[in-house]
């Protein structure tokens, strides 16, 4: 019997299931605090307080497996870890094989369409938006699409329409008389999403079908643009000065050691960033109360599991790198967790180990849909409703780097006509910098690198139990992993070493390095049930 069985025996139908997933979003990083915190950005959001945290569980141990957009989506729309949705030879969106998403019988989508469901897309699904979303229409796999194509443009006019009789088209938003009022995305997204259950409302509830609800807000994302009655928003917040900003790295990867200190310019880039960020939060919380508001309203709280998380974390110049995700680190791969929904407990926090892969399979389990026999994650219903779960202790992290880029690789989000900073987003100490070297000096590079294909390609182990707390990293940017093509190890004791600053991989037992190396070649090799 699933877990959820237990769950639905006492359930009037079928219930429902509301998935939402935010883009960028860090759990460590509060306004101007000088160590890590308990929420992170999720502080800014009293709605997701008070309607997630305080009436459900959050998830205080939860991973992200890839820390970067489309692989990651991917994984959580399959349940699958990276090196089962790669590509041949890494071709695709971000190397991985989106085209899964859309997959019948593999996808997240396709499988909640089969069992009975309605199923409707709101918001950002991967990187490859436009062909994504007509895959999911040519395939079927879903009920309805009401999604921004161009999701990078907060203020984007396309939208991207399908319904259940097969009829599709673009819509362009009128600029000067928007539908809704505003052309502002995350609004559009709540109020379209609202506009889908009136018509499901419509349906007399005794022949109603249970929903599969996706929301993808693209808030935090860059450039973070905030809804203009949100402009002014906290303003004198600042990005946090944790213990590991702007401090030299000599013993990480050689893009990060090399990168100079920080300059006050890049600090203030930050500080705008940061404040955007939270902006853009407060219309996601705008969306949550109106769609709360309107499950209640349609009678179906008690029937209905929602779960809010996010594609990654995010640093803000830890390590002496900028604003960025792509990295084995706390602040990029711990990411936000909360599940509320029936015989879930409420106001409670638990610390187990999960993983971003986990989440496909716990939301079949909690409609009784089984899961595709490739799926690498596994259910966490059963530690919910406090019934069988098997504890991890360990889980696989993946990064293949996409491109080299800097600090000015993404624009930040500041009033028209008016100068928050003395200067440009900088590349390096000199501003404009034309020719960007990686070298092996610490603190010697003439630019401030976030990512770079020839030492950010990684693959990592985290350790978490009642013994250990490590994370165990390997280098290669050939993605061969063989004896020889491994490059640079780091291995960190978070007991003794929270933010990450000293590698203990040199000082460590061969005893101990061949284990770990083991642990994670073994992972890595895993498909389907055969994964821990």
């Amino acid at each position: 019997m699933y877990v959820s069985g237990l769950v639905m025996a006492a359930l009037a139908a079928p219930p429902n299931v509301v998935m939402i997933l935010t883009d960028d979003q860090d759990t460590l990083l509060g306004n101007k605090a000088t160590s890590y915190t308990e929420l992170g950005s999720m502080a800014s959001q009293p709605v997701l307080q008070k309607l997630m945290m305080e009436e459900g569980v959050r998830m205080s141990n939860y991973f992200v497996q890839t820390p970067v957009c489309c692989p990651s989506r991917t994984e959580y729309f399959t349940g699958r870890y990276y090196h089962n949705v790669r590509g041949n030879n890494g071709v695709g969106c971000m190397h991985v094989n989106s085209t899964h998403v859309h997959e019948p019988g593999v996808g997240i989508f396709d499988l909640f369409t089969a069992a009975g469901y309605e199923t409707g897309v709101f918001g950002k699904v991967t990187n490859d938006q436009q062909p994504q979303l007509e895959g999911l229409a040519n395939s079927k796999s879903v009920t309805h699409i009401n999604s921004p194509i161009d999701f990078n443009d907060f203020n984007g006019l396309t939208w991207y329409r399908y319904f259940s009789n097969g009829t599709r088209y673009v819509e362009t938003v009128n600029k000067t008389d928007p539908v809704f009022g505003s052309i502002y995305q995350t609004s559009q997204i709540a109020n379209r999403t609202i506009e889908w259950l009136d018509s499901l409302q419509k349906v007399p509830k005794e022949d109603r079908k249970p929903f599969f609800l996706y929301l993808g807000p693209h808030a935090p994302h860059f450039p973070a643009t905030p809804a203009p009655w949100y402009e002014d928003l906290y303003p004198d917040f600042a990005a946090p000065v944790t213990p590991n900003y702007n401090v030299s790295s000599p013993d990480k990867t050689r893009h990060i050691r090399q990168n100079p200190p920080l300059t006050d310019l890049v600090k203030c880039w930050e500080d705008q960033h940061f404040r955007d960020r939270w902006r853009t939060l407060a219309s996601v919380d705008d969306l949550l109360t109106v769609l709360f508001n309107k499950v209640e309203d349609m009678g179906e709280m008690d029937n209905t599991f929602f779960v809010y998380t996010s594609d990654h974390g995010y640093k803000f110049g830890q390590w002496r790198v900028g604003v960025s995700k792509e990295h084995p680190y706390e602040t990029d791969i711990r990411i936000p967790l909360i599940v509320r929904g029936p015989g879930i407990p409420k106001g409670v926090v638990m610390k187990d180990l999960l993983g971003s892969s986990d989440i496909m399979p716990t939301l079949l389990d909690f409609a009784g849909i089984p899961k595709p026999e490739k799926v690498d994650g596994r259910s966490f219903a059963g530690l919910l409703f406090g019934s069988s779960y098997k504890p991890r202790g360990k889980w696989l992290i993946e990064y293949e780097a996409t491109e080299t880029i800097f600090f000015d690789h993404a624009p930040v989000w500041s009033p028209p006509n008016v100068s928050v900073c003395p200067g440009p987003l900088p590349r390096g100490p000199n501003i404009t910098e034309p020719n960007c070297h990686e070298v092996d000096i610490v603190g010697g590079g003439n630019c401030y690198f976030i990512d770079s294909t020839a030492s950010n390609t990684w693959r990592a182990l985290r350790i978490l139990n009642t013994t250990h707390n490590l994370q165990y990293i390997e280098y290669d940017h050939t993605w061969t992993w063989n004896s020889t093509s491994i490059e640079f190890h780091e291995l960190y004791d978070l007991n003794n070493d929270e933010y990450q600053m000293n590698n203990i991989y040199n000082a460590s037992t061969s005893q101990l390095k061949e284990a770990l190396h083991s642990e994670l070649v073994d992972y890595y090799n895993c498909v389907g049930n055969n994964c821990p």
